[in-house]
């Protein structure tokens, strides 16, 4: 669930600053997490969204009252600088909850965290969350922005490996990755990430069978880093690969979606189509159903439907129309679904995304017995 210091009538009230507002958030998804009986201790993960990231630090404080024991109970964070949210909000977070009892923190002394974090992640069952991870001090930003990244890429996957080799997995076991980059339009920048992802990669994983990712260009993540990832792994072996013939297939990059137990996670789809072409540039409307038939092709594939979605993640290129955006959203949605209810949804503006793109949706589907 998403949630931000806005009340019932949609105002922050008197929430006024990044600090206010980042309580009143954590008050909110309390409230929301006793209505399934669940309280902010089950919190795994949490993005905290910040439309000016110098607020980081100071919501950092305001996490670690309400989370004050982070050898017990402490979620894997991920900051992000992000270029707009709505009503007008300072900070929103996105949460991932678990009442499940085979829950653990990770700690890896040695490796370490990025600004704000005070764990490297968690564990539920064969589930591992980590913590939004970057270059942190070793971060250096020159001319080169080739090599700067290239650098720094090849850090994160260093201090990624050395978390999992602490809980017996290795970068194999790596199923789903959210890559946050800054300066993203920059075409050095794109390649320098595909290019030491594709060389670290390629002797672990099949062309086919990468993890399913979103690369999302954001405005900032701290001085001089140029990227952060987050990442979800699994020991289970029997996690499958789904792909649907009807959405482009991009080897050595990643994979339309990855099934580990009854839990589809989908890569970040938009409208690029079997071409490698963007279908609807620039257009709103258009790139929102081809990115919606994109996710309903992949549950079809994995034998499920669109009422099977629990939770998407919308990233929308900054200046656009958010309520075109929204409106076809939610058509396509009563289109295709036989329940009522949507999912769990966040929307935030970003920086960039892929060429000619203008909107990214990333999601959550339960394909399991509904029983």
């Amino acid at each position: 669930m998403a949630q931000d210091a806005r009340g019932p009538d949609g105002s922050i009230g008197a929430a006024p600053n990044a600090r206010s507002q980042a309580r009143q958030t954590l008050e909110n998804l309390r409230t929301a997490l006793r209505e399934v009986k669940q309280n902010l201790d089950n919190v795994v993960s949490l993005w905290v969204l910040l439309t000016n990231y110098d607020d980081a630090e100071a919501v950092a404080r305001v996490l670690d009252e309400y989370f004050p024991n982070p050898q017990r109970a402490y979620p894997a964070v991920c900051f992000l600088g992000v270029t707009g949210l709505d009503g007008g909000c300072a900070v929103r977070m996105d949460a991932v909850a678990s009442d499940s009892p085979t829950r653990s923190q990770i700690d890896v002394p040695g490796v370490p965290l990025s600004k704000g974090n005070r764990c490297h992640g968690v564990r539920i069952g064969d589930l591992h969350f980590l913590a939004g991870i970057d270059a942190g001090e070793e971060a250096t930003v020159g001319a080169d922005l080739y090599s700067a990244m290239a650098q720094q890429v090849n850090t994160i996957l260093d201090r990624t490996e050395g978390i999992l080799k602490s809980q017996g997995l290795s970068l194999g076991d790596v199923f789903r990755n959210y890559n946050f980059l800054c300066h993203m339009a920059d075409i050095s920048v794109q390649a320098a990430h595909r290019d030491t992802r594709r060389q670290r990669l390629g002797n672990v994983f099949k062309p086919e069978e990468f993890p399913a990712q979103s690369r999302i260009g954001i405005r900032t993540l701290g001085q001089n880093v140029l990227q952060r990832s987050v990442v979800i792994a699994t020991g289970d072996r029997r996690k499958t690969y789904v792909s649907s013939d009807k959405v482009r297939m991009t080897p050595s990059l990643f994979s339309q979606s990855v099934r580990v137990g009854n839990w589809l996670f989908i890569a970040g789809q938009d409208s690029i189509g079997l071409d490698q072409k963007t279908i609807g540039a620039g257009d709103m409307t258009i790139q929102t159903e081809e990115s919606m038939m994109h996710i309903k092709d992949i549950v079809e594939a994995a034998g499920g439907t669109l009422d099977d979605v629990v939770k998407t993640t919308v990233y929308v290129l900054e200046g656009q129309d958010l309520a075109a955006f929204a409106s076809t959203y939610q058509d396509f949605f009563k289109t295709h679904k036989r329940s009522q209810w949507m999912p769990a949804g966040l929307t935030l503006g970003v920086k960039a995304l892929a060429p000619d793109c203008v909107v990214e949706i990333d999601t959550v589907a339960y394909v399991g017995s509904k029983g």
